[in-house]
């Protein structure tokens, strides 16, 4: 007689307690589950990453004992990002957008392993944009997943899915989590011996006040293209002209980050004799912005003093030195992005 093969399934995987429960409930059914993690321009930095295998969502499916793959969305989510269909929520987050151009990767990758269905951590009304339940069916329609998508912890607040139906999942062994409370998660949590997770936090940038206002700037007035984006992520940001934007570094490691995503054309300066930050101008620009530039610079060295600020064209070219004094606080506020 011919075993039957095991079912196989493709998880939504960021790595959160929610994601790590869904799996873990899945699994105890007896199901194969790959975890599917999606990087993109606008994922924070993970801290705990020590090199790709020490990530914390690595670590997350190590400990669950589930294979995982990180999938880069590219730059057509950039675009997808610029131009959303169904619009932003109180940020520059196209949620609903999102989780439909992601949802779409998942699938491709579902029908290239010969995976059944999808699962998510998601959780009925945890979300406001994005986790209600009009904005949930519409996600997995527009994503040709109708039916296929699982969400272990809510599962019993929505009708039977297809892999409930075909019994691949029991849906006996199914939540009915809703709201954006945490408790029933950490007491199931507890119950699974399940310790390490990070505590809950966004993991996109497109949800952060500040982060938003730099990016709406650059797709006004920039260039697109990942150093751009990553440059976002950096320094102080200075909006002199419609042309033209200065970034100031804050400390020694983002001073040379910045300069490591510095293009051909971009200016460079450093204050001389005294500490400082280094800053890269972006643009078009004159000698009233040039000077004005170092002025910002000098503004975070001394004060009561004239600062000499070395200029010069990247990625190479002669060297010339200003000399200015710093530029007044209320000035240089109104330039801040």
């Amino acid at each position: 007689m011919v075993k039957e093969s095991k079912i196989k399934a493709v998880a939504a995987f960021s790595g959160g307690l929610d994601s790590i429960l869904a799996v873990k409930i899945v699994m105890d059914q007896g199901v194969d589950v790959i975890a599917l993690n999606f990087k993109s321009f606008f994922c924070r930095d993970d801290k705990s990453n020590k090199g790709s295998a020490g990530s914390s969502i690595n670590r997350a499916a190590g400990h669950l004992g589930v294979e995982f793959k990180s999938i880069d969305l590219g730059n057509d989510y950039l675009e997808m990002v610029r131009n959303p269909k169904y619009g932003y929520g109180k940020n520059v987050n196209p949620c609903i957008d999102c989780r439909i151009f992601e949802f779409k990767a998942v699938k491709k990758i579902m029908n290239e392993i010969g995976a059944a269905f999808v699962i998510t951590g998601e959780v009925l009304g945890q979300r406001p944009m994005s986790q209600h339940r009009r904005a949930l069916y519409l996600i997995e329609k527009a994503a040709g997943l109708e039916g296929f998508i699982l969400r272990p912890l809510s599962a019993k607040l929505f009708s039977p899915t297809i892999p409930e139906k075909k019994g691949w999942v029991n849906r006996d062994n199914l939540l009915d989590i809703s709201g954006r409370t945490r408790k029933p998660q950490i007491d199931l949590a507890k119950q699974y011996g399940i310790i390490d997770y990070p505590a809950p936090a966004g993991g996109c940038l497109l949800t952060d006040k500040y982060f938003s206002t730099r990016l709406r700037d650059l797709f006004k007035f920039g260039k697109i293209n990942s150093k751009n984006i990553e440059l976002l992520k950096v320094g102080r940001h200075f909006r002199i002209s419609d042309q033209f934007k200065l970034i100031v570094g804050r400390d020694e490691q983002e001073n040379q980050r910045i300069l490591n995503l510095s293009e051909k054309g971009d200016l460079f300066f450093e204050p001389l004799e005294l500490s400082g930050p280094s800053a890269l101008g972006k643009g078009n620009y004159d000698e009233n912005i040039k000077e004005l530039s170092a002025k910002i610079i000098a503004r975070y060295t001394s004060l009561n003093k004239q600062v000499k600020v070395l200029f010069k064209i990247l990625p190479e070219s002669k060297e010339l030195v200003l000399n200015v004094f710093a530029l007044e606080d209320t000035k240089s506020k109104k330039m801040l992005i």
